[in-house]
């Protein structure tokens, strides 16, 4: 097997993925896929969540990270707040309507996930893809950044 076959494939296959959830969400949620990412990212993130945090969650570029924090807040899903210990930067926390927002779409994401990849990925095949995804994600980050 050819990588770049494998590589276009797992491309292809995310961009159909993306495509659906994301028309999902905006349905069921009112919020695009990257809106919810990064109210995941606010959420799962331990103790006061910067920029630059949710963007190492997200695995996007600072930039693209504060545009789109700059957004959420925007749409009153997101509050940013001072951070006392360095006036460069701030803290990012979930508004009320961004964690009912999230909820919602951590419900939606999953029931249509579920009904998009059940039946292909039944059982332990999700979680062993999974194990396999989060592998390779590792290797490439590691292997990219020398």
């Amino acid at each position: 097997m050819r990588f770049t076959d494998m590589f276009t494939e797992l491309v292809r296959a995310e961009i159909e993925l993306w495509n659906g959830l994301d028309a999902q969400l905006n349905e069921s949620a009112g919020i695009s896929l990257p809106q919810f990412q990064a109210l995941a990212a606010i959420r799962g993130i331990d103790g006061d969540a910067r920029v630059q945090d949710i963007s190492r969650a997200m695995s996007i570029t600072v930039g693209a990270t504060s545009k789109l924090v700059d957004r959420l807040e925007r749409d009153g899903l997101a509050v940013r707040s001072a951070n006392p210990g360095d006036r460069r930067s701030s803290f990012v926390s979930l508004s009320d309507s961004g964690a009912i927002a999230l909820d919602t779409a951590a419900t939606a994401s999953e029931a249509h996930l579920r009904r998009v990849l059940g039946d292909v990925l039944p059982g332990e095949g999700a979680d062993r893809l999974r194990g396999e995804l989060a592998a390779l994600r590792t290797a490439a980050s590691e292997r990219v950044a020398k």
